[in-house]
C-alpha cells in the first residue's frame, strides 16, 4: 500500500510539473489550431469534407501526443538527474521502480487530459460543420490513448540512460517503425511475389522486415481512422485484444526502464 501511495504522490507531482511546461501549451494550441484548420482542408479537398475533417483531426491527436511525449516526457527524468533532485527523492524509502512508474502515470495523465480536450474540440468542429459527430469516433480516440501510452513508456525508457536529444530521436524512430512495420512487410511480400527481388536479397529483406514487425510495437494497430471515418465495423473484440497488446508492451518497457534505472549510480 505504501508503494501505491508513493506512486500516486510522484504521479501527481509529475502531472503538476508537466502542466506548467510552456512547451506543452504550445503543442496543445498548435493541435487545436490545426484541428480547426482541417475545416478549410475539407473545403478545399475533392473528397468528402466530413471524411477529411475526421481523419485529419485523428492524425493530429496522434502526432501531438507524440510531441508531448518527446518534448515534455523525456525531460522529466533528465531534469531530475541533471538537477540532482533525484538524489533527494531516492534517499527516501522510495524504490526506483516506484519512481519510474509514478513518472509514467503522471505523464500519461497529461496525455489523457490533452486527448480529452482535443476530443471536445473534435466534436465541436464536427457539430459546427454538420459532419455527423457519432459516438463511434470515441473508439478511435481510445486506441490513440493506448498508442500514446506505449510511446510514453518508450520515451521514459530511453530517458533513463540516454541524452535528451538521442532519447527524442530514438522515440521518434520507434514511433515511425511501429507505424510503418506492417506496411513494410506488405511491400516486401508484394515485390517478392511480382519477382522484383529474388534469391538471397529477397530472403534478407524479408527477414529484416519480419524482425522489425515482430520486435517493434505495432502502432499501426491503433490507427482505426479508416474504419471509423467510413463507418466500417471493427473485427470482434478488436479493441479488447489491442488494449491487452498495449499493456504487454507497456509492462515490458517499464520493467526494462526500472531495471536500467536501478543500475545507475547518481553519486
Amino acid at each position: 500500500m505504501q508503494n501505491i501511495k508513493n506512486i500516486g504522490i510522484i504521479a501527481l507531482n509529475t502531472f503538476r510539473e508537466s502542466v506548467r511546461n510552456k512547451v506543452l501549451y504550445n503543442i496543445v494550441f498548435l493541435a487545436i489550431a490545426l484541428a480547426f484548420f482541417s475545416i478549410l482542408l475539407g473545403e478545399w479537398s475533392v473528397f468528402d469534407r466530413a471524411h477529411v475533417i475526421k481523419s485529419t483531426t485523428l492524425s493530429i491527436m496522434s502526432i501531438s501526443g507524440l510531441l508531448i511525449s518527446v518534448f515534455v516526457g523525456i525531460s522529466l527524468v533528465q531534469k531530475e538527474i541533471q538537477g540532482r533532485t533525484v538524489l533527494t527523492l531516492l534517499s527516501k524509502p522510495i524504490s526506483r521502480a516506484v519512481f519510474i512508474v509514478g513518472k509514467y502515470l503522471g505523464l500519461l495523465g497529461v496525455i489523457a487530459v490533452h486527448l480529452a480536450l482535443l476530443t471536445v474540440v473534435y466534436y465541436v468542429i464536427l457539430a459546427l460543420t454538420g459532419s455527423n459527430p457519432t459516438l463511434s469516433l470515441l473508439n478511435a480516440v481510445y486506441l490513440i490513448f493506448w498508442e500514446m501510452a506505449i510511446v510514453v513508456a518508450v520515451a521514459l525508457l530511453f530517458s533513463t540512460f540516454s541524452s535528451p536529444v538521442l532519447s527524442a530521436l530514438f522515440t521518434i524512430g520507434i514511433y515511425m517503425a511501429g507505424r510503418l512495420s506492417n506496411e513494410l512487410m506488405e511491400q516486401v511480400n508484394f515485390v517478392r511475389r511480382v519477382g522484383e527481388i529474388e534469391g538471397g536479397q529477397g530472403v534478407v529483406l524479408e527477414k529484416v522486415a519480419s524482425l522489425i514487425h515482430a520486435v517493434f510495437p505495432g502502432l499501426y494497430r491503433f490507427d482505426i481512422s479508416a474504419y471509423v471515418v467510413h463507418n466500417v465495423a471493427l473485427p470482434t473484440h478488436y479493441i479488447f485484444w489491442n488494449s491487452l497488446y498495449a499493456l504487454g508492451y507497456i509492462g515490458v518497457f517499464l520493467a526494462i526502464a526500472s531495471w536500467w534505472f536501478s543500475r545507475r549510480d547518481f553519486v
